[in-house]
């Protein structure tokens, strides 16, 4: 953008406005729905689920299954068509984990649907719920979302609040100012993205190890759509706009303390990305106040964006959500759920959780506290435990850890592993272990203000 200041006419500004204040008004405003509070965005929901409902178990399964088998063709032959475009070749050309876990999630749902093999796959207790009841209300969810969610993230509105929280930055978290639409980016938008954005900026020397670090482990939160999916599969969609402020709240705090903890605080400012040095940040250019340059950012990005970009991030974002969670969900869900039910290893290695969690007067709290443990491997499996909870309480608890962790080994934590950020396993299992300790305390005001 050219730093001479110009001003900019009023359908320009609305370009800006007019997406941005619908999708706050979509996802973040609550309204009242027989007695509590709801978001428009929840209401679609809750209608569309009604209204398709017949047909919503057998798609799930049909797009359950061909993520699987797009997934083998592409990891396993690699065709010029998908290897050629960049989204499809990150979607289906994945590692070994991934491609168990589709293929699993497949097998599994046929094997629920038409109850074929041992019950203890297909019960209601165990596999039946995770496909049976959460993969079409996923179905659901993702297709309204996917609808709605480039209105936060694609007209301005990151680019409006991330410059205005540029002041800060350094003061509460440690961090440059240029970081905070990143890490704007990184909280409402999609965690893994956050982390590929982040990494990208570290090579080209935008941020220090230290920097690069505090930022992939504590700004890359589940995104305000995914909040509501997880939401609503632990059974909780009426209470989205409280589970949105506990968590948020939590990883604001958990995002000031953990720059001034180890292992983050003892990570050098050194530049270790490709480029090996430091670029210096650019200042707000002369002429504008702060609010100036943040409308001016808000609407450049705007301008360069209309109905295509809808469309694209729509089906770029259901693409992503069916092909990489809903296998996921009936795969290890299934498994989680079985080995809950039939063994005691949860509860074995989740004593220390359960022990603090009676300390703050949490009910179930022995119930509740795998998902301290099992959101490490993956988000949606904290969930899985929320699903299975019989009180408000647990149920609300297990929403807001699938989030609060941030590090979950299936995604985030490969990602990371696999960059130039100089975090390892052992320091990515602490920062989840002290955060997930942390947000034990840090969320159990919110359990006894909303449950």
């Amino acid at each position: 953008m050219d730093a001479s200041k110009r001003k900019y006419s009023t359908a320009e500004i609305m370009r800006f406005l007019i997406p941005s204040l619908l999708g706050i008004f979509l996802f973040l405003v609550p309204v009242p729905q027989d007695g509590t509070l709801n978001t428009v965005l929840g209401i679609i929901i809750d209608w569309a689920k009604g209204a398709f409902k017949p047909f919503l178990t057998v798609t799930a399964m049909i797009l359950v299954v061909l993520s699987a088998l797009i997934t083998l063709y592409a990891t396993l032959l690699k065709p010029s068509s998908i290897m050629k475009n960049q989204f499809f070749k990150d979607l289906f050309v994945v590692g070994p984990l991934w491609i168990v876990s589709r293929v699993a999630g497949a097998i599994f749902f046929i094997m629920i649907f038409y109850k074929i093999g041992p019950e203890a796959i297909w019960s209601m207790d165990t596999g039946g719920t995770p496909a049976l009841v959460l993969a079409p209300s996923l179905l659901v969810i993702f297709s309204v979302l996917a609808a709605a969610v480039s209105l936060l993230t694609d007209f301005g509105l990151m680019e409006y609040v991330g410059t205005l929280a540029r002041p800060l930055m350094n003061p509460l978290f440690k961090l440059p100012g240029r970081s905070a639409i990143d890490c704007l980016a990184s909280w409402i938008g999609s965690n893994s993205v956050g982390v590929v954005i982040t990494t990208r900026l570290h090579d080209a020397g935008y941020y220090s190890d230290r920097e690069a670090s505090i930022i992939a482990t504590s700004f890359s939160v589940i995104s305000v759509a995914y909040i509501y999916v997880m939401a609503d599969f632990v059974g909780l969609p009426h209470m989205y706009f409280q589970i949105l402020i506990a968590i948020y709240v939590v990883s604001l705090i958990l995002a000031i303390l953990a720059p001034r903890m180890w292992p983050l605080k003892n990570m050098p400012d050194t530049y270790s990305g490709r480029s090996g040095q430091r670029i210096p940040e650019k200042e707000i250019p002369a002429g504008y106040s702060l609010s100036e340059w943040a409308l001016a950012s808000a609407v450049e990005r705007a301008k360069k964006e209309g109905i295509g970009t809808i469309v694209k991030t729509c089906y770029q974002t259901f693409s992503f959500l069916v092909v990489s969670t809903m296998p996921l969900v009936v795969s290890w869900g299934t498994i989680v759920l079985i080995i809950a039910t039939y063994t005691p290893i949860f509860q074995w290695i989740s004593l220390p959780f359960a022990w603090l969690l009676e300390l703050v007067k949490m009910p179930e709290a022995y119930k509740v506290a795998p998902a301290f443990v099992l959101a490490y491997a993956d988000q949606f499996l904290a969930a899985v435990i929320g699903a299975a909870c019989t009180t408000v309480a647990g149920k609300f608890m297990c929403a807001c850890i699938s989030a609060t962790g941030i590090i979950y080994m299936t995604e985030i934590g490969v990602l990371i592993l696999n960059s130039s950020i100089p975090l390892n396993f052992w320091q990515l299992t602490a920062i989840y272990f002290m955060r997930a300790v942390l947000s034990v305390f840090l969320l159990a005001p919110f359990v006894w203000l909303f449950c």
